[in-house]
């Protein structure tokens, strides 16, 4: 992974993408542009914009995976696809390379047709258009949810079956069939029998990636590459990245299935993923002063972590620090009643005491 400014400027690559680039006879370097460290000339066509920068910041989805190479290499070196993050300080576009495929395997492009937000409570879209609706509650939207946890492999009929039906026994495999036949039914497009979005596999199922779009996958890629972006000092490309993240976060993962214990893991990772994309840009702010962006931030993680001592403390500080009194006497209030109900205990900190720190502070 690259990410790259609007004037085409390297402001940082990852490591394993040093290496991809290395490996073909290109250096792509800190401050270097986008067309010497890319191949841009090798991997645009004429009738183009001839910079692969350009090209992404002018599509209305970034750059669509396209076949890669060097400039002296050979035409199938792998794929290149770009993200666009518009920032008020300007575009970032944020590169991907991915490995060579082997000499023998058959390039199938990917169709990316299916859209999901899993953030928050489920939904489905195909070319734009809503696929929502009842189904979604009932056994085959089951299927599908437990099918988009277990999206990076393959998941086994009687495994399904016993996620979801554990009292039927031996018999809820047949469920599982006829529950994919109804996905099928909903999500695929019966001129294209031979791209269904469920694939058989392996004695189970699995979702077909060339088909799949799923908020969970790009939240995540962008919230790693923001912190990243933030640990190696560039701020301005990591809060952009962060905030694009953030905005994608409208709730937990499969929120309106909030007892599904095969969804819990994957639910408390993207969670605490969210809190430390949220920290870390709190902290951008609040090294630049912008208390309201900080206090938004920092309001988001104390619903994410309301036992969290030191995240409550931090909030009310800078609600105190706004002239926001009453708000950080209704915080503190919050915190006390959560914790005293919770666990019979009382905050770490005072809030008199807090209130004569900041104020000691501002004079």
């Amino acid at each position: 992974m690259a990410i790259v400014d609007g004037s085409g400027m390297v402001l940082w690559r990852s490591a394993r993408m040093g290496e991809r680039l290395e490996a073909a006879g290109l250096t792509c370097d800190e401050g270097s542009g986008c067309c010497a460290a890319l191949g841009c000339a090798a991997n645009t066509s004429a009738g183009e914009l001839r910079c692969l920068t350009r090209l992404a910041i002018a599509g209305p989805a970034g750059l669509p995976p396209r076949p890669w190479r060097s400039a002296d290499g050979p035409a199938r070196a792998g794929t290149i696809s770009a993200d666009v993050v518009r920032a008020p300080g300007g575009a970032l576009v944020v590169f991907d390379l991915t490995a060579p495929r082997p000499a023998d395997a058959i390039a199938v492009p990917p169709i990316a047709d299916v859209h999901v937000l899993a953030l928050g409570p489920l939904s489905i879209r195909i070319d734009g258009q809503p696929m929502d609706g009842d189904w979604l509650q009932q056994r085959p939207g089951q299927t599908l949810r437990y099918l988009l946890a277990s999206r990076s492999g393959v998941a086994r009929s009687e495994a399904i079956a016993e996620a979801l039906w554990p009292d039927r026994g031996p018999a809820a495999v047949a469920n599982v069939r006829y529950c994919v036949y109804k996905v099928r039914e909903v999500l695929d497009d019966r001129s294209l029998p031979a791209q269904s979005i469920v694939m058989r596999s392996a004695g189970g199922y699995r979702l077909d990636p060339r088909r799949l779009v799923v908020d969970v996958d790009v939240f995540g890629a962008k919230v790693l590459a923001g912190l990243e972006a933030y640990r190696a000092g560039r701020t301005h490309a990591a809060e952009a990245l962060l905030a694009e993240a953030l905005e994608l976060y409208r709730g937990d993962f499969l929120a309106d299935d909030p007892y599904a214990e095969w969804a819990f893991t994957e639910r408390e990772y993207l969670r605490g993923l969210a809190g430390k994309a949220l920290g870390a840009r709190a902290r951008i702010a609040l090294g630049e002063d912008r208390l309201e962006v900080a206090a938004g931030c920092l309001q988001r993680m104390a619903q994410l972590e309301p036992f969290d001592s030191q995240v409550h403390q931090l909030l009310i500080q800078v609600c105190l620090r706004r002239g926001r009194r009453t708000e950080a006497m209704r915080h503190y209030s919050q915190l006390r009643l959560r914790l005293a109900r919770a666990f019979g205990e009382t905050p770490d900190f005072d809030l008199a005491h807090l209130a004569a720190d900041v104020s000691g502070r501002l004079r």
